[in-house]
C-alpha cells in the first residue's frame, strides 16, 4: 500500500494539480451524468463526460503556468457575476427605501431616498448637479 502511495507521489510531482475551475468542471460535470441517467438526454450526459476530462486534464497538467492563468480568468469571471448578482439584489432590498439614478456625466449609479419630493442631486464623483423627482 505504501509503495502505491509512493508511486502516486512521485506521478503528481511537477503537476497542476485541482484548483477551482477543475474542481467546478469535475462537479458540474458529475451533475449533467447525474441529470442525463434522470432524464436520458442523450446529449448531456457526452457533455458531462468531456467536462470531467477536461477537469483530470487540467489536474494533471506539467504546463502550471497556462492553468494558472485559465484559473485566475475563470476566478474574476466569478468574481464579476457574483459581484452583478450581489448589485441586482442589493437594489431589489432597498428599492423601497431608496431611489436609484445615473449622473448623466460620469454615469455613475447613485442612490437618494425616496418621498422627498424634487430635490437637486450632486454627484459625489464629479459634482455635477441635476434635478430629480424622489
Amino acid at each position: 500500500m505504501r509503495n502505491i502511495r509512493l508511486k502516486i507521489q512521485k506521478f503528481m510531482v511537477g503537476r497542476y494539480g485541482m484548483d477551482k475551475l477543475s474542481t467546478v468542471l469535475l462537479y458540474a460535470g458529475l451533475a449533467l451524468i447525474f441529470l442525463f441517467n434522470l432524464l436520458n438526454i442523450p446529449f448531456v450526459g457526452s457533455i458531462g463526460w468531456i467536462a470531467i476530462a477536461i477537469s483530470y486534464f487540467r489536474a494533471l497538467s506539467k504546463n502550471r503556468p497556462k492553468r494558472f492563468i485559465e484559473n485566475q480568468k475563470y476566478l474574476t469571471l466569478n468574481r464579476r457575476m457574483k459581484q452583478k448578482f450581489n448589485q441586482i439584489r442589493n437594489k431589489f432590498y432597498q428599492h423601497k427605501q431608496y431611489k436609484f439614478y445615473t449622473c448623466p456625466n460620469c454615469k455613475r449609479k447613485l442612490r437618494v431616498p425616496r418621498k422627498k419630493g424634487t430635490i437637486k442631486i450632486t454627484c459625489p464623483h464629479c459634482k455635477n448637479q441635476f434635478v430629480k423627482k424622489t
